[in-house]
């Protein structure tokens, strides 16, 4: 007579939908993240004044462009 010893089922498929649901997590928490300094940096550059922004470097018309280079590291 055989004996046959019960296998355990890989959980494989369970962590690879845990460690997709982390990465999703914090995918999205960077986003969220990155949003409100975006929002931020463009609040704070247009309550400066023109000739302030001019002492920077740029205008008021580059503003929203400026925060993306910067919170982003887009080129526009």
């Amino acid at each position: 007579m055989s004996v046959t010893k019960p296998t355990i089922v890989s959980t494989s498929f369970f962590e690879k939908i845990g460690q997709a649901f982390t990465l999703a997590y914090f995918a999205t928490v960077d986003r969220v993240k990155k949003r409100k300094e975006y929002l931020k940096t463009i609040r704070e550059l247009e309550k400066m004044s023109d000739r302030d922004l001019s002492d920077i470097g740029f205008s008021r018309g580059e503003i929203k462009a400026r925060a993306l280079k910067s919170i982003y590291k887009i080129n526009i």
